[in-house]
Parts: C-alpha cells; structure tokens; sequence
C-alpha cells in the first residue's frame, strides 16, 4: 500500500484555487505537476487528464472533483491537490465543488489509485476531517490531514 503522503507533495498543493470554473481549476491543479520527476513526458499526462470530464461527487454539502488520466508518460502515481474556498459550480452538482485533485496513473498502479480516491472521499463524510481540510493554512498540513486520515480509516 502507498501512503497518500508518499504521492500528494505539499509543493504539488493549491490553497487558494484562483480559476473559477471546473476545467480551468482542473488544468491549474495539474499544471502542478509539471516537472515533477515522476512524470516523464508532461504534455501526455496533461492529454490524459484532460480526455474526459472529471467526475465530481458531494460529500457533506462539499464538492469533491478527481480527474485522472491513465498514461504510462509517469513511472509511478502522482497526485496534486487543490482548495477553492469559495466553491466551483459543477455541471450536475447541487454542491459547489472546494477540493480538486488530480492523479497520473501508470496502468500497474489502477488499484492504488481506487483505493486513494475512496480514501479521499471518506475522509471527506467526516464532518471533523472535512472541516480540517477545509481550514488547513498550509499545504504541508493540508498533506498531513490526508495522511492521519487515511491511516485511521
């Protein structure tokens, strides 16, 4: 099992999404990830991501979007992370979305990915744990919030 910690930098998250609509806040959290060491060829994962709308869920009247794309331009799972304060309207979504998160998935790690995202949105049920990331005052708290949480469930 790979901890949330070892995939999600603090460098690789945005507290303060400045986009205002749901590709742009995508494309803003990816661009993240541009030189990340784990990811070879950027231009292709930036496609794969993109491919599709990324699907959105709602947890606790919160917003949570995850985009991936599937592409073997990374040598392991890469994630970044991004907070609107005020929300973004999502196309289907009663709840505006605050958390973004964007993975690069190798095909070998698929399973990892799943078992993260269910993570993620779990915490996320947690009235405590939502509220802690939702007021997390710097990036490195923000990854430790997700870590402690992943652990405990």
């Amino acid at each position: 099992m790979i901890p949330i910690g070892d995939v999600l930098q603090p460098d690789h998250v945005i507290l303060s999404i400045a986009a205002r609509d749901p590709s742009g806040a995508v494309q803003e959290v990816l661009a993240k990830l541009e030189g990340d060491e784990r990811v070879g060829n950027f231009r292709l994962l930036r496609d794969a991501v993109l491919e599709e709308a990324a699907p959105a869920v709602s947890e606790n009247s919160c917003g949570i979007c995850i985009a991936h794309g599937r592409t073997e331009s990374v040598t392991s799972l890469v994630m970044a992370a991004g907070r609107s304060n005020e929300g973004v309207p999502y196309p289907g979504l009663a709840d505006p979305v605050k958390f973004f998160f964007v993975a690069g998935i190798p095909s070998a790690f698929t399973s990892e990915y799943l078992r993260m995202v269910g993570a993620i949105v779990r915490m996320c049920r947690d009235k405590r744990r939502l509220r802690g990331l939702l007021v997390a005052r710097d990036a490195k708290r923000f990854v430790e919030l997700l870590s402690t949480g992943e652990v405990k469930l």
